[in-house]
């Protein structure tokens, strides 16, 4: 109940926020001094009150583990740890990341084109050409020592979507490692929506994805097509590639694949280790999903609902009622095992 509570004042502030910024008619106006006082302004690099010094977008652990951040996308620049990166340009994709078939869908009757590039046939991450809430410029509504809060209106037809969305991304770093991700949306009408962070981790600090393991609970993930668009069929990563129920090595450059991951509620989902560094990240989650994602330099483990979920009735569904509130968490805790 503390976190919805949280969620709605954060986003009621937002909303006022967007509306002193273009006024309209309203019948229960709320005073300048209601808002200013939660709202923190950073005016320099340093904050006397915050018993050790506040790096403006920068939360830090007491072992050197430090995450950088940026109000476009709401993302993290750069995770760095031992003078090395491990970790860069975790943007907040959305309002519906991944990809949406054909860029429209049915909803309440109505079909909803969505904005999609000139040579794009699908829409993925939330607009043309992957720009949707991660080439957003995001406000930023408060930082502490160990916390950091944007929010974003996200206007009727943005994009295409439906519907206005508040939303809020509530970044969250103990000294023990663990960065939790809140995330906190309501809408003004049925809309859909499936926002993830989709960090690039690199954990032995030398820009290469290879040298990494994965343990990773899912029994199954969804098929796709030769466009990346799923099929709607679930199948078993037994005797595969799709399969790490076993730690075991990334083949690289080989994943951009759904899984179905077991279980349900916020539970960990998986551990990722660099063989050269010792790095561990445990990724914990209450989705149901989990895109792995693979480059020459980088693998994403991105927590989701599943891509183009709003075609497929057996998949979760994505739909954000009016007045209703979105909340999901996800965390992804940094250790090292040498």
């Amino acid at each position: 109940m503390e976190k919805y509570l949280k969620g709605f004042l954060l986003i009621s502030l937002t909303t006022f926020l967007v509306a002193c910024a273009n006024p309209v008619n309203s019948s229960t106006p709320i005073s300048s001094s209601q808002t200013t006082s939660s709202i923190k302004t950073i005016s320099s690099s340093k904050d006397s009150n915050s018993g050790g010094g506040i790096v403006a977008e920068q939360l830090s652990t007491s072992s050197g583990l430090t995450f950088k951040f940026d109000a476009k996308g709401a993302r993290i620049t750069s995770v760095e740890w031992d003078g090395k990166r491990i970790g860069k340009d975790g943007f907040i994709a959305g309002r519906v990341a991944n990809r949406i078939a054909n860029a429209k869908f049915d909803l309440n009757g109505q079909t909803w084109n969505l904005e999609k590039g000139a040579r794009e046939k699908h829409q993925l991450h939330g607009g043309p050409n992957m720009n949707g809430w991660s080439n957003d410029n995001w406000t930023l509504i408060d930082q502490t020592s160990n916390q950091i809060i944007y929010s974003l209106h996200s206007p009727h037809l943005d994009k295409g979507y439906p519907g206005a969305v508040d939303i809020t991304v509530t970044y969250t770093l103990s000294d023990a490692g663990e960065l939790l991700i809140e995330y906190d949306a309501v809408t003004d009408q049925d809309t859909i929506i499936n926002p993830i962070n989709h960090l690039y981790m690199s954990l032995n600090g030398n820009n290469s994805a290879t040298n990494h393991t994965l343990w990773l609970d899912a029994d199954s993930y969804t098929e796709k097509d030769s466009e990346l668009i799923p099929t709607g069929t679930i199948l078993s990563v037994e005797g595969n590639k799709f399969d790490f129920r076993t730690e075991k090595t990334i083949p690289q450059n080989s994943y951009d694949d759904n899984y179905v991951l077991n279980g349900e509620g916020y539970r960990r989902v998986a551990t990722m280790t660099g063989t050269l560094s010792g790095i561990k990240v445990d990724v914990y989650t209450d989705r149901p999903g989990l895109q792995l994602y693979n480059t020459n330099t980088d693998i994403c483990l991105e927590t989701q609902n599943f891509p183009d979920a709003i075609h497929h009735e057996n998949f979760p569904s994505p739909i954000l009622r009016k007045d209703e509130t979105f909340y999901s968490k996800t965390a992804y805790v940094f250790t090292k095992t040498n």
